[in-house]
């Protein structure tokens, strides 16, 4: 074991279109390992497929004690319980079988045409401008933000800026500020905008709000805490994807081909660059609820135990050469959407908002190439989740075609 004086800092890297090698040495060789937080304390990282699913699956790592400000933590700001651990609070509101509902493969509030609407019109848009245009502030964040407006049931009026939205996933040393100025200022306009909900019941948010004011469980402040949780998730999810799927797949402009000629394949696809993308730029933290033998290593009460999902996902026990972007590889068991109790309800939702995201974006582009060579291209540093500064790109428009079996893609 390292001493603990040069025990490796932790995170390794923020870039979200390659694992960063510190990582991929840890989940061959050392799939649990003492690592320093950005806090200056020490943890658990465990990386190894198998370890991480246990640890997700195992209830005596808990998510709710990594609140509590007595335990070690990996970044220096404290999130309210109501945003730790949001399933047992929806559970106690009585709000969770809607919240999954609303996030489910069955979900009304943003159809996939819808998705192809707003992505197309805010595509068209960006693509009549000048070359190279950036794609992250011409098209990924606003259709993000978009989105997620258009699922919760929210206008666009007054709500904060893309760049606000994304501090709240700040880490590191700047986290205590930003983290709470965006928070505040967000959670500010969503307690003025609970009136309009109620009595519009407009989207998700619109129904959940009938729903809590049913239980009499929560406060209006909770309910706003709850809500501003769910906005920059939803923001996240998209803006996360869309970032470094781009990237990835013009570094393999041969997938891009295939894609454009069989839209079929975007499925497929979707789950291999979920698999493949590197999405978190921490790690998801748990607390020991007591001493557990972890594959041999004695990990005791109270101690941080780190998981990176995104390690777990090239183990090359579980996916053969895990660093090819391989679109023609069976769908594996990835851990994308965490697992075990906690396990993201909103995977169906992000997997259908990427595929149609995507179809709109190769299916009126003949050509989309980066600008600039990969490794150029900055990548925010100490945030909690991966997402490229700029992404520089030039292309070509695809002329319209009908769209062909299983392309759903609107024609201009």
């Amino acid at each position: 074991m390292p001493d603990a004086g040069r025990l490796p800092r932790y995170p390794f890297s923020f870039r979200g279109d390659h694992l960063a090698p510190e990582l991929a040495e840890s989940v061959v060789h050392r799939p649990i390992q003492r690592v320093r937080t950005n806090t200056g304390t020490d943890a658990w990282l465990v990386t190894g497929y198998e370890q991480v699913r246990s640890v997700l699956r195992d209830r005596r790592f808990s998510l709710t004690l990594t609140s509590n400000p007595w335990m070690p933590r990996q970044d220096p700001l404290i999130p309210p319980l109501s945003v730790t651990d949001i399933r047992t609070h929806c559970e106690n509101a009585g709000l969770l079988q809607e919240l999954f509902q609303g996030v489910g493969p069955h979900q009304q509030y943003l159809t996939p045409a819808r998705v192809r609407e707003i992505a197309a019109g805010l595509l068209d848009t960006f693509l009549a401008g000048e070359q190279p245009g950036d794609l992250m502030a011409g098209f990924v964040m606003p259709l993000s933000r978009a989105l997620t407006l258009e699922l919760l049931g929210l206008g666009p009026e007054g709500c904060p800026d893309s760049t606000a939205l994304f501090k709240v996933f700040r880490t590191g040393p700047e986290s205590v500020r930003d983290v709470s100025q965006s928070w505040m200022l967000t959670l500010d306009w969503m307690l003025e905008r609970i009136p309009g909900l109620r009595t519009s019941g407009a989207g998700l948010l619109g129904r959940l709000i009938a729903l809590s004011d049913a239980s009499g469980v929560l406060s209006e402040e909770e309910v706003a805490d709850l809500f501003v949780f769910l906005l920059v998730s939803q923001f996240g999810n998209p803006a996360t994807f869309l970032g470094a799927a781009s990237v990835g797949l013009m570094r393999h402009p041969e997938v891009t081909t295939r894609l454009r000629e069989d839209p079929g394949l975007l499925p497929r696809a979707v789950e291999e660059l979920l698999r493949w993308a590197v999405f978190l730029g921490d790690a998801l933290p748990r607390n020991a609820r007591e001493d557990v033998l972890l594959d041999g290593v004695l990990v005791r009460e109270g101690d941080l135990v780190l998981v990176s999902t995104d390690a777990a996902n090239h183990d090359p026990r579980v996916f053969p050469d895990p660093h090819r972007l391989d679109i023609d590889r069976e769908p594996g068991p990835h851990l994308r959407f965490s697992d075990g109790r906690h396990r993201c309800p909103g995977g169906p939702i992000a997997r259908m908002q990427a595929a149609e995201t995507l179809r709109v974006l190769l299916g009126r582009t003949g050509e989309l190439s980066l600008a600039v060579p990969a490794d150029a291209i900055e990548w925010h540093r100490y945030y909690a989740v991966t997402l490229p500064v700029a992404v520089p790109v030039r292309w070509t428009l695809r002329e319209a075609a009908a769209p062909g079996p299983g392309d759903g893609t609107p024609t201009p």
